[in-house]
């Protein structure tokens, strides 16, 4: 289903988040479907290559995605290969690669986007930043010639969202950081942007802001304070923090930057990345672990979607002058190219009960990760459709799960069933209401196909059953 974003603007909303949130904030706009559906956007970096050659999925591995609760991929797409680079010629067969990954996408009932990087291409430093910049010799508009090739291929197909339009962009030959985003960034994106809607209007750009390499404070980004000025975009900054007072602050700031431009605000990347020696060192996978499910709660209290840097396995190790040991980005410890072996102490947090849309407006989401509560209250809207909430039964609930609709409807999944059992639901409208659900086991989907209980605001909450009190529920 081709996503468009209705631009309604919740500036100057403000909510109570209790101690983790010391301050109200602006809010960014909401992502929607067509139908009018609040979207909450999850899903991983999917890469076409590592430094030891071509990383190609299955069918399998989108299934294991969706299974996960991805409903998007963003392709790692390398400009070098398209051609977008002087002395790089394009691949044909590279195009052929993206278009299976976008077809096993759909098939899997996921969107795409692509993101343009140019780590295909060395040296690439400021020099080389500096000619996409100022259009030396034709660099920019190589790159938009590049980039007309995506977008004219994908234009009709609605299971392509939009394009990420320049990865993690850094300064030129012009150290000065705030000159180089309003004189040169700026104006290149926007060109980008406006090349991009004149050839795909239905489409979705995404803008991140100026990187600045240390990552220090509040993250990797330059702060954004002049609106992008175009309609149709999204803000997409990273937010990689270890520390969680800057994750918070960092995070607040990204907030009401998105609504500076009246953009939503998706983050295009989240979650540090992994130390290798944290495999082996259960203080390390523990201290991970708190830093992402504090994190994820932060994004689900706001409906913030967010991107997990990479779905692929761990072949190559990467070095930075900035750490001492080698990391990753992936997700999977094993060496494969796209992965088995799961680091759990992350995947289990990326894997999270959350809804993936809502027919009405989300108005809050928790987790809780000791009890495996989820409770998530929102305004329902019966004109929009149905909803769908991801719950990882197989991974978290296996000896079953509850779900309560208000106070009335409740619902129970027995282990090894396909439909739910309703004890003590008798009215006929409640009953009503509780046979809209339904649940798409392959998919870990709880899909509720309609609103039929006339509350202005509904709490639904799904609790794991014990071992003791399957059917129990008066």
């Amino acid at each position: 289903m081709q996503l468009r974003i209705t631009l309604l603007l919740l500036a100057l909303f403000t909510r109570s988040l209790g101690t983790s949130c010391a301050a109200d904030v602006a809010m960014p706009m909401a992502i929607r479907d067509d139908q009018g559906r609040q979207i909450v956007v999850s899903g991983f970096v999917t890469i076409t290559e590592d430094l030891q050659g071509t990383v190609r999925y299955t069918a399998n591995d989108y299934r294991r995605m969706v299974r996960m609760g991805a409903n998007f991929q963003v392709i790692r797409t390398a400009l070098g290969r398209l051609g977008g680079w002087p002395g790089k010629a394009e691949d044909p067969a590279y195009l052929q690669q993206l278009d299976e990954m976008v077809r096993l996408a759909r098939a899997a009932g996921m969107q795409s986007i692509f993101k343009l990087v140019v780590y295909d291409i060395r040296p690439f430093g400021h020099p080389q930043w500096d000619a996409i910049y100022e259009n030396t010799n034709g660099a920019q508009d190589q790159l938009i010639r590049a980039w007309t090739k995506i977008w004219t291929r994908y234009k009709d197909d609605p299971s392509v969202f939009g394009y990420d339009i320049l990865n993690e962009p850094q300064h030129g030959l012009d150290p000065n950081l705030q000159r180089c985003f309003r004189e040169q960034l700026l104006p290149t994106q926007r060109r980008i942007v406006d090349a991009m809607q004149s050839i795909s209007p239905n489409k979705w750009a995404l803008y991140q802001p100026l990187y600045r390499e240390t990552g220090a404070g509040e993250g990797p980004f330059l702060p954004m304070n002049i609106p992008f000025g175009r309609s149709r975009v999204i803000y997409a900054p990273h937010l990689y923090q270890m520390n969680l007072d800057r994750m918070r602050k960092t995070l607040r700031r990204y907030e009401r930057e998105a609504v500076i431009s009246e953009a939503p605000l998706l983050l295009g990347e989240w979650g540090p990345a992994t130390d290798i020696a944290a495999d082996t060192d259960k203080a390390m996978q523990s201290r991970y672990r708190d830093v992402y499910q504090v994190t994820a709660n932060e994004l689900d209290r706001h409906g913030i979607g967010a991107i997990k840097a990479w779905f692929c396995g761990s072949r190559v190790e990467l070095r930075s002058k900035l750490r001492r040991d080698p990391f990753t980005w992936a997700i999977f410890s094993d060496k494969t190219p796209v992965g088995v072996v799961e680091r759990k102490f992350i995947t289990d947090v990326l894997a999270r009960p959350r809804p993936l849309a809502i027919a009405g407006d989300l108005e809050d989401c928790q987790y809780d990760f000791a009890s495996g509560v989820l409770e998530i209250r929102l305004k329902p809207d019966a004109t929009l459709g149905s909803s769908v909430i991801f719950v990882p039964q197989e991974r978290f609930y296996e000896e079953g799960f509850r779900v309560e609709i208000g106070s009335d409807v409740v619902l129970e999944m027995l282990p090894g069933e396909s439909h739910f059992s309703t004890p003590g639901v008798t009215d006929a409208t409640l009953r009503e209401q509780a046979s809209a659900l339904r649940w798409d086991a392959d998919s870990q989907r709880l899909i509720i196909k309609d609103w039929v209980v006339d509350d202005p605001m509904l709490v639904i909450r799904i609790s794991p059953l014990a071992a003791n009190d399957l059917g129990s529920k008066p």
